[in-house]
């Protein structure tokens, strides 16, 4: 088995329930496939083109078929015709279904389900007409008008792992019983304890292979994977240097110095995270539906200083909407209009006179969530209290464990302020599930009808390099003019490994959130561990 501390190791699974759309589905749900994923010969192993770090972003150079063998983008009527496999078999499930065959018609069944889900993002898959199934294995999605970002909707992105029809059919109940999952995927999860471990069996008829050396290999190369929720940081750490973890994917600056004096036969591997850390503020209410009140809420914090003390002046200080890997998109700092870039220095004096003028000359009291699961975070607060206070502004810090933090996110009871990271995703998605009009993942409430319209046109832009423009001129309106956040330094975090860890480079996504492919490709040996003394 292999052990791991994920980079989520604090947070359990939120739910069994794919039909609740929880961003985390893909992370836990090792049963499930998709239709396409990242191809793993462009990574470190192969062409070292993608490190394959991105949370959501598989460019599409970089596709390879999963359920589907192949696919195409036809027109007269506009459609995405998926090949699927055949000889890909669901796995049996004891009151849900037999072992059987994997076809056309449970792709067709689930987009339906899911879509008929209370919790469907509204204008997700509305360029869809329908899904048909023709033949057992041809799966065709007709659109009723292109969208650049298909693949990310559709086929390797959070909301697209495949779960049979049976499934579906369930009860709430039975749906978030982890005992009644299924699926097509690498892993059979047999255990849960909450706080604890998630234990995940290889499928001994999972259907994909690997080539190593030459050498064709069925897939998983391991008996199976325990997924370790280790809630304390320390501990986690611990775990690492005495051997109880083969991997821990998210490592924090402060403890690798330590590591490589204490176990010095660990290999690392750093990267900038794939969330950018913001606070959210309300911008539907008083006072932050005054974008003057929201600059001044930039200028009051000194994000340097806490690059600087927090981070060890690693990590970056913008790297949200738009994430520096994306080079061809990203606009740095510099390269703003003044005004944002004065956003990014501490200017205090200035944020009072903003407040001044927009009704604020002695300042305001507000709230702000933080959840108690994110170590960067709690250590933030007081230093963005201290900064507030400096200007007049009370912040009165909430604290709420991360089922009750996530789940008043866009609740009516969400306070003005709100303390978070969000998955880079990729250029679209991040765009549309930030600042989009009524978009789930807006904890900012913002809505801007010019903003709106820029993005749709974008989405329908069939030219490459029309469509990069104005992805990066919608980045910059959100920085420059929009400001609906309070941009905080984004983290550098580190990735360790033993050397008896196997066939593995510190990948961690080939989809959105989704490591299973990754780790069936590894391998342990264990005649190495022994003889290093584990």
């Amino acid at each position: 088995m292999v052990n791991l501390a994920t980079i989520y190791y604090g947070i359990d699974a939120v739910t069994w329930d794919t039909s609740k759309w929880n961003w985390k589905a893909n992370h836990d749900m090792l049963f499930m496939d998709h239709l396409i994923m990242g191809d793993l010969d462009y990574g470190p192993s192969g062409k070292n083109v993608n490190d394959f770090i991105a949370q959501a972003f598989i460019p599409p150079e970089h596709y390879k078929g999963d359920l589907a063998e192949s696919w195409e983008v036809k027109e007269d009527p506009l459609r995405i015709e998926f090949k699927l496999r055949e000889n890909v078999y669901w796995m049996a499930k004891d009151g849900v279904m037999d072992r059987r065959e994997f076809v056309a018609q449970d792709v067709v069944e689930h987009f339906e389900a899911m879509k008929s889900s209370d919790r469907y993002i509204p204008t997700y898959w509305d360029f869809i007409e329908e899904w048909k199934a023709e033949g057992d294995h041809t799966a065709v999605a007709y659109l009723n008008e292109f969208n650049a970002n298909w693949g990310y909707r559709i086929a390797w992105g959070y909301y697209n792992g495949i779960m049979p029809p049976e499934w579906h059919a369930l009860s709430g109940e039975d749906k978030a019983d982890w005992k009644k999952a299924t699926g097509t995927g690498p892993y059979e999860l047999t255990e849960v304890a909450r706080g604890q471990r998630q234990v995940y069996k290889a499928n001994e008829e999972y259907w994909d292979t690997t080539t190593i050396e030459g050498k064709t290999y069925e897939l998983p190369l391991n008996d199976g994977v325990v997924y370790n929720i280790i809630k304390d940081e320390s501990s986690s750490i611990a775990a690492l240097r005495s051997g109880k973890l083969d991997i821990h994917e998210s490592i924090r600056w402060q403890f690798v110095d330590e590591l490589k004096k204490t176990a010095p036969d660990l290999n690392f591997k750093s990267a900038l995270k794939t969330e950018g850390t913001f606070i959210a503020l309300r911008t539907d209410k008083k006072p932050f539906n005054d974008v003057r009140v929201r600059r001044a809420m930039n200028l009051a914090v000194d994000q340097r200083a806490i690059q600087q003390s927090l981070l060890n002046g690693e990590g970056a200080l913008l790297n949200y909407p738009f994430s520096q890997r994306w080079t061809s998109l990203y606009t740095p700092i510099e390269e703003l209009d003044p005004q944002a870039q004065a956003m990014f220095e501490h200017q205090p004096e200035k944020a009072k006179e903003l407040l001044a003028e927009a009704g604020y000359p002695n300042g305001f009291e507000f709230d702000l969530q933080v959840c108690s699961c994110d170590p960067y975070h709690t250590d933030m607060v007081a230093m963005l209290q201290a900064y507030y206070q400096m200007v007049g502004v009370e912040m009165n810090i909430k604290t709420l464990e991360y089922g009750a933090f996530r789940s008043q996110m866009r609740d009516e009871n969400q306070a003005e302020g709100y303390l978070m990271d969000n998955g880079e995703g990729n250029p679209f998605s991040v765009l549309r599930k930030s600042f989009v009009s009524g978009q789930t993942w807006n904890p900012a409430f913002y809505s801007d009808e010019k903003f709106d319209s820029m993005w749709k046109t974008a989405l329908h832009e069939t030219d490459v390099d029309k469509q990069n423009e104005m992805l990066r001129d919608m980045n910059e309106y959100i920085i420059e003019e929009a400001v609906p956040q309070v941009w905080l330094p984004t983290q550098e975090f580190y990735i360790a490994w033993w050397p008896w860890v196997k066939n593995y480079d510190g990948e961690l996504r080939v989809g959105a959130v989704r490591p299973g492919p990754i780790y069936a490709r590894i391998w342990l040996d264990q005649e190495l561990k022994e003889e290093m003394g584990y």
